[in-house]
């Protein structure tokens, strides 16, 4: 009996190895870094080119800079996978394109992207507070929420938070939810993992009732992760810029959100609807604007540029070539304009075109 359930476990786990290894090779595939077979050569690079562009420093290669010149100006890159995207050529991507813009202008600019796939703001908080000392940057620029609103819900909306969560209530400081095992940690990076969760999670999240928001404790979350990061910024001496968020689909097009925007919100977020994510990005954007304002940042507005344009997107939060371009050439005009005149100040619902009194 002991040798025949032996026997049914060791097909079991080989039955689930060999899928394993066929889900990482469609997943390297369509772009993704994976396990088995490392990071995937994107569209658009040369066969023989190497894995980082000549014209960009990547968040990888920061620690190889060199010495700075006299002149040089440093941006940094705080994103997650709208800044380092899986299906694209570093050429195509934002951070690249807003180095070459920068450097046709006449500028000497050295960007780094120190972004990856999955950061969370606490993340690019702590990256830059281990390296931002040693590679100076002058610009810090911040473009995140979705990761944000995700982690948010499951602290706010899951069955598992915590009692003592709930009772900090709304005017305390939220702590982060119980991380997992290393055991479970590691199942959740495998390619099986990512299929069920995807599926499963559409179907489920079309049987429960969905919050349609995050409310006054999710802005207060929101807004002490943007505090946090932008006081690092300028700790280590760099200047913050922050950019609104900007989304393939908008409130005012609500219910007209296809179904498969539908489904790419509820493979990442099984606790808010559609019309919680787009309330949540509206009250977040707001905060981010009313940051800008009382510390006197600037702020780009790549909401009220690129939002509900669906040729920007290829989903609801990643970019086309096409979004990429737009986003790097709104980011370049404010850098730009803020170099040669007073900051850009911003202000609640406010656009680009406001000007420091």
């Amino acid at each position: 009996m002991t040798f025949q359930l032996l026997k049914i476990l060791w097909w079991g786990l080989l039955f689930l190895l060999m899928a394993e290894v066929g889900l990482e090779f469609r997943a390297y595939h369509r772009g993704f870094d994976t396990i088995a077979f490392g990071s995937y050569q994107r569209q658009g690079a040369e066969p023989n080119a190497p894995a980082v562009s000549p014209t960009i420093q990547a968040a990888s290669l920061g620690d190889q800079l060199e010495e700075k010149k006299a002149g040089e100006i440093r941006y940094w890159i705080a994103s997650s996978s709208h800044a380092e995207d899986s299906y694209l050529s570093r050429e195509l991507i934002f951070p690249t394109r807003l180095e070459g813009l920068l450097r046709e202008s006449g500028q000497l600019a050295v960007v780094v992207n120190a972004s990856h796939a999955g950061m969370t703001i606490q993340a690019n908080q702590t990256d830059l507070e281990a390296r931002g000392n040693r590679i100076h940057p002058d610009i810090v620029i911040l473009y995140q929420m979705s990761t944000e609103i995700t982690e948010i819900s499951k602290m706010l909306l899951s069955p598992r938070r915590s009692e003592s969560t709930k009772a900090k209530g709304s005017g305390g400081a939220i702590p982060p939810p119980a991380q997992p095992n290393m055991i479970v940690r590691a199942f959740e990076h495998t390619s099986i993992y990512a299929l069920l969760k995807g599926n499963l999670s559409n179907r489920l999240a079309g049987q429960r009732v969905l919050a349609d928001s995050l409310g006054g404790e999710g802005d207060a979350a929101f807004e002490q992760q943007v505090l946090a990061f932008v006081q690092t910024a300028r700790r280590i001496g760099a200047e913050p810029v922050l950019c609104t968020f900007a989304t393939s689909h908008t409130r005012s097009q609500f219910p007209n959100v296809p179904d498969a925007v539908s489904s790419f919100l509820f493979r990442y977020n099984m606790y808010l609807s559609v019309i919680g994510w787009l309330d949540a990005v509206d009250r977040f954007n707001d905060i981010l604007r009313r940051i800008a304002a009382k510390e006197h940042f600037r702020l780009v507005e790549l909401d009220t540029v690129l939002s509900g344009r669906e040729e920007n997107f290829r989903d609801f939060v990643h970019f086309t070539p096409e979004g990429h371009a737009r986003v790097a050439q709104a980011i370049f005009s404010q850098l730009r304009q803020g170099s040669t005149s007073p900051l850009q100040m911003a202000a609640p619902h406010a656009g680009p075109d406001m000007q420091t009194p």
